[in-house]
């Protein structure tokens, strides 16, 4: 064999192996205190993301009818579509809906997507603080933009891959993340 050849194999062995990488970080599970990543496929995703957004909905109404009086700033709907094209274009993903919920005000709903796994939700936090502003304030219950906000990224295929999502209207914060997988995590988790 030629070193052209074996160059040429090289490339390809690394170029297959840099993709499967890529792949990989969809399926290396997650892990409970210690134990063995359990490996989150394609439709357990689905199923726990509708889940978790199904809970997140019901949440926001249960809190919408139990505290009719908190008022959230909400930035105007233009405004808001402005800051998610700039974080689309920044950090490389698609938009794939945008809906604004009214339990009272405004929550927004947004899904996207993209091939970048861990690079977006390495990015998630500042998406997040640029989305759903927070004021400084001395309780965690006030100074947010809206009363709830869902972000959810699918991968290329348009599986789930994490999910962020808060409710701040009522007794006390709420809110939580999902992740395919543990380098999907945007926030710290236990």
């Amino acid at each position: 064999m030629s070193g052209r050849s074996v160059a040429a194999l090289v490339a390809c062995a690394s170029v297959v192996a840099g993709c499967a990488g890529h792949a990989s970080v969809l399926d290396s599970g997650r892990s409970a205190l210690g134990r063995t990543p359990q490996r989150v496929g394609p439709a357990k995703a689905k199923r726990e993301v509708r889940q978790s957004h199904s809970a997140w909905r019901l949440e926001l109404a249960e809190r919408a009818r139990k505290d009719p009086r908190t008022r959230f700033p909400n930035l105007a709907p233009f405004l808001f579509r402005q800051r998610l094209a700039a974080a689309a274009h920044r950090y490389g993903f698609e938009v794939v809906s945008l809906r604004f919920l009214r339990p009272r005000q405004l929550a927004p709903e947004v899904v996207v997507r993209t091939k970048r796994y861990v690079e977006l939700a390495r990015a998630i936090p500042a998406i997040d603080a640029a989305l759903n502003p927070r004021r400084p304030a001395g309780d965690d219950r006030l100074g947010w933009e809206y009363e709830g906000f869902w972000l959810e990224a699918e991968d290329e295929h348009g599986v789930p891959f994490l999910a962020v999502f808060d409710f701040m209207r009522g007794p006390g914060p709420g809110g939580g993340q999902w992740a395919r997988s543990e380098p999907l995590y945007p926030f710290a988790h236990f």
